[in-house]
């Protein structure tokens, strides 16, 4: 096993912490995995535990720590096989309900690769500008290019609306309870960045849940830097709050 391999494993990644402790554990393997060049293309390559730290358990603690700060009754213990929820949040007032965190990045995934493959490579990439490729990557002769370019701010955050309504309609038509929570985690670096992109934003989510069948109690707007939470609740039930 490299040093690498021993910086995530996924029994310490699915171990119970209060918000407070699974954030600073978040932060603690994310520092560890940029002091190396070699740290630093594990944490790109796509490999499963990367990517469930970064879209699944850190968002987790995100949503937890905003909500319930640094609470010690509150317990967060991610999941990371393959049932239909990524995280469970417990109390140590039992008489308060578990809830059940199913989380969805709301990003081009295929394009968010290519990027970081230009990153890797060069150093640095924008993070607007087309993706263009020439060749394929199975033959080994595929070539990534980034325009270095402006993009119009309504065109990103039309295209980051487009992403975000596809996620959420993917979670529709499935069975959940009302303690399942779907998280979207939204970027607020760049195409929701201003509060008029976040009202522009809850109004079209509103629009979109209320032309789904989404069977889950809260769905909740999350930035990706943390710094943005936004809860629209989609069943009458109130007794989600009664953690809070």
């Amino acid at each position: 096993m490299s040093n690498i391999d021993t910086i995530l494993q996924q029994i310490h990644m699915e171990t119970t912490r209060t918000p407070g402790e699974l954030c600073d554990w978040v932060n603690s393997k994310t520092s560890a995995l940029s002091e190396t060049n070699e740290g630093k293309r594990f944490a790109r390559s796509g490999a499963t535990l990367p990517k469930k730290l970064w879209e699944e358990i850190r968002p987790l603690g995100l949503f937890a720590f905003s909500r319930y700060g640094l609470r010690r009754d509150v317990k967060c213990t991610p999941n990371l096989n393959s049932e239909n929820y990524d995280g469970r949040i417990d109390f140590d007032d039992i008489s308060i309900p578990s809830i059940y965190v199913e989380i969805t990045y709301a990003k081009d995934g295929h394009g968010e690769r290519l990027r970081l493959e230009i990153l890797s490579a060069n150093g640095t990439v924008n993070l607007s500008g087309r993706i263009s490729t020439s060749g394929t990557k199975a033959s080994g002769r595929q070539t990534v290019h980034v325009e270095n370019e402006f993009v119009d701010h309504l065109e990103t955050r039309g295209r980051a609306l487009e992403i975000v309504r596809e996620r959420i309609v993917n979670k529709s038509n499935k069975t959940y309870e009302p303690n399942y929570i779907l998280v979207v985690v939204i970027d607020d670096y760049l195409s929701f960045r201003t509060e008029d992109d976040r009202a522009v934003l809850v109004e079209y989510v509103k629009s979109v849940i209320d032309n789904v069948r989404l069977d889950f109690g809260e769905v909740v707007l999350l930035g990706s830097s943390g710094n943005y939470l936004r809860t629209i609740c989609t069943r009458s039930e109130s007794w989600l709050i009664q953690g809070e």
